[in-house]
């Protein structure tokens, strides 16, 4: 019997080839690789740090900071008005619309101290610059709070802080509202960041927070609170000395001007509060309607301060 020879066809060697190679693709599929996890360097860290940071900075604020988000804000007391007190220029109306436009960090205070009001204190420009004046608020404060003390104890103690405390405080921002009522009952004023004091060389004080105002009479009897704020065009905002007060001023006219016997004023349109006339209007003497200057008389004048001094 004779041996056969079995040859090998080439092309079925290169199918089972194929076939070997279409095995070992699906058998390295179906076994998953590890996946090793290569630890960041210095560098990577450094710049991922950083990048957060920045992500931080840009991102929105807390809704807090909206106005819609804000708390409401306290009840606001008027203090200082005695009882035997007839005229009193400020209600409870016109200083929460007078309120609504100071700085927010003075918002927050709940009480309003009348520091000079005409009818209590006198006709008397220097006694005006006098109850404005920082120091003497702080002392009139360190009296009515030694009338409250009682008892020896609390008299040591107040001494071992250093009286009241009042020397070692910084002092904060505080704001005034000047109030003025003329003879045809027209009630308008300003806020002013500083108080009211003598300078001896002509030099404006105050900054842009500070504003006019007006209560004008509307067709329908009610009132309506106008408010001119800081333009920006000038710094001319607040010059007193002893012969007037001024607040604003351009052209040599003033928003609010009141002469040194705290009688008689002026009031007029001003670049640096782009007013309108803030005194009243009527047949015996006030302005015009649209007018640009007007005279008053004043039959009542107050300041009062916003936080402690």
């Amino acid at each position: 019997m004779s041996e056969e020879k079995i040859t090998s066809n080439p092309e079925d060697q290169g199918v089972d080839n194929e076939k070997e190679q279409v095995l070992e693709s699906e058998t390295s599929r179906s076994v998953p690789r590890k996946h090793i996890e290569k630890r960041p360097s210095l560098l990577d860290r450094l710049m991922r740090r950083g990048s957060e940071t920045k992500e931080k900075e840009n991102s929105t604020p807390p809704a807090l900071e909206t106005e819609d988000e804000l708390p409401p804000l306290s009840d606001l007391k008027l203090v200082g008005y005695k009882a035997t007190t007839r005229r009193r220029l400020l209600g409870s109306e016109l200083a929460h619309n007078i309120r609504n436009l100071v700085p927010r960090r003075l918002q927050l205070a709940s009480e309003w101290d009348l520091v000079y009001s005409m009818e209590q204190d006198g006709i008397s420009l220097r006694s005006l610059y006098r109850n404005n004046d920082r120091d003497q608020q702080v002392a009139q404060m360190k009296r009515q709070r030694k009338t409250a003390d009682t008892g020896y104890a609390s008299s040591v103690v107040n001494s071992m802080v250093g009286g009241h405390g009042y020397h070692n405080e910084i002092r904060r921002p505080v704001g005034y509202v000047l109030v003025i009522q003329d003879s045809t009952g027209a009630i308008f004023g300003s806020y002013l960041n500083e108080n009211l004091r003598l300078m001896e060389h002509k030099r404006y004080y105050g900054n842009g927070e500070c504003f006019l105002w007006k209560c004008e009479r509307t067709g329908d009897g009610s009132m309506r609170f106008k408010a001119f704020v800081y333009t920006g065009i000038n710094d001319n905002i607040i010059y007193s000395n002893s012969q007037f007060i001024a607040i604003g001023s351009s052209g040599g006219h003033n928003g609010i001007w009141i002469d040194k016997s705290l009688c008689s004023g002026v009031s007029a349109y001003c670049e640096t509060f782009g007013n309108e006339v803030l005194c009243g209007s009527s047949h015996t003497g006030g302005p015009p309607p649209h007018s640009k200057e007007g005279r008053f008389e004043i039959i009542g004048l107050e300041v009062w301060r916003i936080g402690d001094p």
